[in-house]
């Protein structure tokens, strides 16, 4: 885990293209400007990408909790592409099968009653690995849903 536990850094998936990216962003959103807005800080995949330098120490000083919305995982690959290390993933298909919420008819444009529920679900899951973070300071990673 990141040595600084004063802050943790939360990366939403970018899914371009895929209705994941905006429910892993609203997520973050939520997290970071109405929840933990002081405990938090959001990492922006694109800036991540392109090396910009507040997003990298981002990921490099704080721990790192991803929203990963496919298969491919690609937060996770970034954060650890720049150097940081995941110290939480949560997978939102593992979040879709648990609460067996389905998102078909959902569109990625327009976020529905579906989205907003997994969402809210994401946004709990991550809520609690905040929560750890900042009160016990966790050192082991996390690989949750």
């Amino acid at each position: 885990m990141s040595q600084n536990k004063q802050k943790v850094a939360i990366t939403p998936c970018a899914g371009i293209g895929q209705i994941f990216g905006p429910i892993t962003r609203e997520a973050a959103y939520r997290l970071v400007e109405d929840l933990y807005p002081e405990e938090t800080v959001l990492v922006c995949p694109p800036a991540l990408a392109i090396d910009i330098t507040e997003d990298v120490d981002f990921v490099k000083d704080y721990p790192v909790i991803v929203l990963n919305g496919c298969k491919d995982r690609c937060g996770s690959k970034l954060v650890l592409e720049k150097g940081g290390q995941v110290d939480a993933e949560i997978y939102l298909p593992d979040i879709l099968k648990r609460e067996k919420l389905s998102l078909h008819g959902e569109k990625r444009s327009r976020l529905g009653p579906k989205s907003l529920l997994a969402i809210d679900k994401l946004t709990e899951a991550a809520s609690k690995i905040i929560i750890q973070f900042l009160e016990k300071g966790s050192g082991e990673d996390l690989h949750v849903v």
